[in-house]
């Protein structure tokens, strides 16, 4: 009998109750605003000040600084940031609600942070790399197969992370969200252990759509910033 296969794959199943410390990482135009955009939806607080475009938590990549900062964990540039970054996060984490962020780049420093979240949830958002990697050279113009080794690095990456990683831990394919919203949104709401209304549902699962551009949920979406 054929089988579907489902837009998120639980790694390591939560205990019951509601995500507070939801951290969507991946690679550059692979995905990851989408999810943080949809978690807006169903009620997270992905962060009170968010980058234009791509439902980033400004205050954590401000404390984060530059990527080049964070390629050699040994590094006292890696270490800088660190230290700099987990004051925001425990602040975020005394909130008592709902919260979490999102960071293309947070499997180099998802380690060192996930102590800091007290019902954590860890998303890995994974795209067709190809797709990943030419989006990002037309957005840099980077080659593309620079773009490629770069997305294909993150993506090992966070492999390596969630290969040690005993927290509740999940991985999302972008295109079967795509293709499956409303899917999408039931698996990741359960896996949250968020509570939406129905509205609220039906319009995290309208912003999943292909075309639509995955920024701010108050943008008015496709042509804009940050599409496909």
């Amino acid at each position: 009998m054929y089988e579907r296969s489902e837009p998120l794959h639980v790694l390591n199943p939560p205990q019951q109750g509601e995500g507070r410390g939801i951290f969507v990482f991946g690679a550059p135009r692979g995905g990851t605003s989408m999810v943080a955009g949809a978690l807006r939806i169903l009620g997270v607080d992905m962060g009170a000040r968010q980058g234009v475009g791509n439902n980033e938590d400004l205050d954590i990549q401000e404390a984060r600084g530059g990527v080049a900062e964070l390629g050699d964990p040994a590094s006292d540039v890696f270490q800088a940031a660190v230290s700099r970054m987990r004051p925001v996060i425990e602040k975020r984490a005394a909130s008592g609600s709902s919260w979490g962020w999102k960071d293309p780049h947070g499997a180099l420093y998802a380690a060192q942070v996930q102590d800091l979240l007290p019902k954590p949830r860890i998303i890995c958002v994974l795209r067709d790399p190809q797709a990943a990697a030419q989006r990002v050279s037309l957005l840099t113009e980077k080659p593309v197969l620079t773009a490629l080794e770069e997305t294909l690095t993150l993506y090992q990456r966070g492999l390596t992370y969630l290969t040690g990683c005993d927290l509740p831990a999940a991985l999302v394919s972008y295109e079967k969200s795509l293709v499956r919203p409303e899917r999408f949104v039931e698996q990741v709401i359960d896996f949250c252990g968020l509570t939406p209304s129905q509205s609220v549902v039906d319009e995290a699962i309208a912003f999943c759509y292909p075309e639509r551009g995955h920024g701010s949920p108050n943008d008015p979406g496709w042509p804009r910033q940050g599409a496909l």
